[in-house]
């Protein structure tokens, strides 16, 4: 947490007013970072690739990035509350929750895997069984 203090509910209207490069909060994963000023002059893609980002979720972003284990670690010390919304009990995690490690995001996002290769050795089969049988007519 950010300077240890206890995570507070922050909602997307008071997340949003925090757009500016000396003002940056971002939510991601349901919790909301203080993009502190020199978290923005250490980030190794520069400030501005974050600061893109200021008051919104970005944790789509985040996670396009594949961003390692001790990137999501520098982010945990950032956060600061999280993200008004969630059901009651969902609150309570949030109140704990830490940025989740790049394996387990993965399994999350049904990342890995052979999902996308499957269809394409079926195509590739299709067309191998169209070629051979219209080959034979």
């Amino acid at each position: 947490m950010a300077d240890g203090k206890a995570r507070r509910k922050i909602t997307a209207e008071e997340l949003g007013k925090h757009n500016t490069d000396a003002d940056a909060w971002m939510a991601c994963h349901g919790l909301v970072l203080d993009l502190t000023k020199e978290f923005l002059d250490e980030h190794p893609g520069g400030p501005d690739v974050v600061t893109a980002l200021a008051g919104k979720d970005g944790t789509q972003d985040f996670e396009d990035i594949s961003h390692s284990d001790s990137a999501r670690e520098w982010a945990n010390k950032l956060i600061i509350g999280y993200m008004a919304g969630a059901a009651e009990e969902e609150e309570e995690e949030l109140k704990t929750k830490r940025i989740p490690k790049h394996s387990e995001a993965a399994k999350a996002s049904g990342a890995g895997g052979l999902g996308a290769f499957v269809p394409a050795v079926v195509v590739l089969a299709l067309a191998a069984a169209a070629y051979f049988f219209l080959k034979k007519a």
